[in-house]
């Protein structure tokens, strides 16, 4: 092994480490696992010399599939925002809820189908709110249905070249070596072999291992909330009369003011607002605050443990919310946002990976995947609700516009699919014009368009590819992929597709899948090269298999995202995605084979 194999060994290990733990944010990992391949270290005819040069170090950001991957974002934010979501299966999602086990089995199909066009991500964005509505008016525990929810997400990625960006970026690197990528629907019949396996498996055995469902409990009693409503008035004669709610500074003292009651009158809390006599204050903090707060001339009306009841009394609501992968709010605390002036709603609790933050909820920076428990009136609510930052999960409908826009963006999806299956465009000039289409017809606006291009998934791809290419300048896959070879030698092809293949769903239960394909794209080339193979079937394997992060919530955005509202532990993923995992695994191996030729 060679010096510059063994750097690259250590600079894998730790991005790894550093995309498994997250203590930098991925796409700073990825960029300084770029910087790193520019630092000059090995000794040359000219001095020092660096792995890569800068113009095969920046290749990435100037590769097709930077392109692909953002025109994906823009044609699933044409999805959604149109209501074409909605047409390709709302109503069936409501019919198909006579039972537990049929809901399910609505979820996992339609689910599926519509991640195999729109990006898994966004794909558990639009479905998670009606599905959590449909479970409370049927009574459904949500921890049955949301697992499959996200399961389902990944399995339709398995389908299509633009089921999800790992498909693209290996597509992309077998075009740049062979001249030929994977076609649209290359992936469809291992992917709906993948699914009918997983499907049965999970009707015949799994749904007995999804955790039990038990009473829903209240909100407030899942948040284990510790705040209390407390309605206040304003004695006459004391000092807080003729102040402004801003120069009260109760802010300071941990309560937040939620509204004023002026005689039949309804306030909203603005900081200028005067307090006059006998004015009713309904303020929320922990019992110590307020007994602080009390001290400024305040006397208790009403104290009350937050509940529904109390909500309605004082005219607000109790919602709950989660943070988007992609939400500016990631990395600062609610105190820091000033989150109730900002957006008009009080933060009562946070629920993190299923359990609620006791200890200064607060001050705690906020992470992808956070439950929020909010309160505040319908108005500021109707606001947050076209907040990208944070995702309600309310009883609403899909996302709905004219049924003319909607059936353009289907037609353009139809368009697309057809030229890229035919032959008349290759993808990467078919999904980009698919794209500026929905653009042009009005279907997606410009602002919503940048909007929905998740920039730092574009920049792990883009700092990533350069890894890639640096294993293969460094000789370091061609030696991997003999190694592998040689120790398989005398055996069946497919037993080297299989190796590499446990490979990729063991590590994609730890990174994101993207990374994974950028990681192992060059090693599956060169393995199937040295084996005497065709390479396109290695990185179709490879493909299906990466989109497998079932284990694991921490791996990919749509677990982590069904992990709060669904009170999952680690272990439930462990049990039900396990199996998940494996037959993935195992019908891939299988059936790439049959669809496509190893030699």
């Amino acid at each position: 092994m060679t010096t510059a194999s063994v750097f690259l060994a250590v600079l894998l290990l730790l991005a790894l480490v550093s995309f498994y733990t997250q203590r930098l944010r991925p796409d700073v990992t990825a960029l300084l696992v770029m910087l790193a391949l520019l630092v000059p270290w090995r000794p040359g005819e000219h001095g020092l010399t660096a792995i890569l040069t800068p113009a095969e170090a920046f290749h990435g950001f100037g590769s097709p599939a930077i392109l692909m991957v953002a025109s994906m974002f823009v044609l699933s934010a044409a999805m959604v925002r149109t209501g074409a979501a909605q047409l390709l299966g709302g109503r069936l999602l409501a019919a198909g809820a006579t039972s537990e086990l049929r809901f399910q089995l609505t979820v996992l199909t339609l689910v599926t189908g519509f991640s195999a066009v729109v990006n898994d991500t966004t794909t558990v964005l639009v479905w998670m709110p009606p599905v959590m509505a449909i479970c409370r008016q049927r009574g459904y525990a949500p921890s049955r249905i949301l697992m499959l929810l996200a399961f389902a997400s990944l399995l339709g990625g398995k389908w299509t070249l633009i089921g999800t960006r790992s498909n693209v970026i290996l597509s992309d690197y077998l075009l740049e070596r062979t001249g030929e990528g994977l076609a649209f629907f290359a992936f469809a019949p291992i992917g709906a072999a993948v699914f009918v396996a997983c499907t049965t498996w999970f009707v015949l055995v799994g749904r007995r291992f999804l955790p039990q469902a038990r009473p829903s409990p209240s909100l407030e009693s899942r948040y284990e909330v510790a705040e209390f409503l407390t309605e206040t008035m304003a004695e006459p004669g004391s000092d807080i009369v003729g102040k402004t709610l801003g120069e009260l500074d109760l802010p300071g003292k941990d309560v937040t003011v939620l509204q004023v009651i002026r005689g039949k009158e309804f306030l909203p809390p603005q900081p200028w607002l005067k307090v006059q006599p006998k004015d009713v204050l309904v303020i929320q903090g922990r019992i110590t605050a307020i007994t602080d707060a009390l001290h400024q001339g305040l006397s208790v009306k009403e104290e009350l443990k937050v509940d529904d009841k109390t909500l309605r009394s004082a005219d607000l609501r109790m919602v709950e919310a989660i943070l988007s992968p992609d939400s500016e709010l990631i990395g600062h605390s609610l105190r820091d946002l000033d989150f109730h002036h900002r957006y008009g709603v009080s933060p009562l609790a946070i629920s993190r990976a299923g359990r609620s933050i006791k200890e200064r909820p607060l001050a705690e920076p906020l992470k992808a995947g956070d439950s929020l428990l909010l309160v505040g009136h319908e108005a500021e609510l109707q606001r947050l609700r076209r907040n990208p930052n944070l995702l309600l999960l309310e009883s609403r409908l899909l996302p709905t516009a004219r049924k003319r826009d909607a059936f353009t963006v289907l037609g353009i999806m139809a368009a697309m699919v057809l030229c890229s299956s035919f032959g008349i465009l290759s993808p990467a000039t078919a999904i980009p014009f698919a794209a500026m289409v929905a653009v042009l017809t009005g279907t997606v606006g410009m602002r919503s368009a940048y909007e929905a291009i998740d920039l730092p998934a574009l920049v792990i791809v883009g700092a990533m590819i350069p890894f890639g290419e640096a294993l293969q300048k460094t000789g370091t896959a061609q030696s991997l992929a003999e190694t592998m070879a040689g120790a398989f030698d005398g055996s069946p092809p497919m037993l080297l597709l299989g190796a590499i293949l446990l490979l990729a769903v063991l590590l994609t239960q730890l990174i994101e899948n993207a990374a994974v394909a950028v990681v192992l794209a060059p090693i599956a080339y060169a393995l199937a090269v040295a084996a005497d193979c065709r390479p396109g079937p290695f990185l179709l394997g490879v493909a299906i298999c990466v989109s497998s992060a079932f284990v694991t919530p921490v791996a990919h955005e749509s677990t982590i995202l069904v992990m709060g509202p669904g009170r999952y532990r680690f272990r439930d993923y462990v049990i039900l995605g396990g199996p998940f995992a494996v037959i993935t695994w195992l019908v891939t191996t299988l059936t790439v084979p049959l669809f496509m030729p190893l030699k």
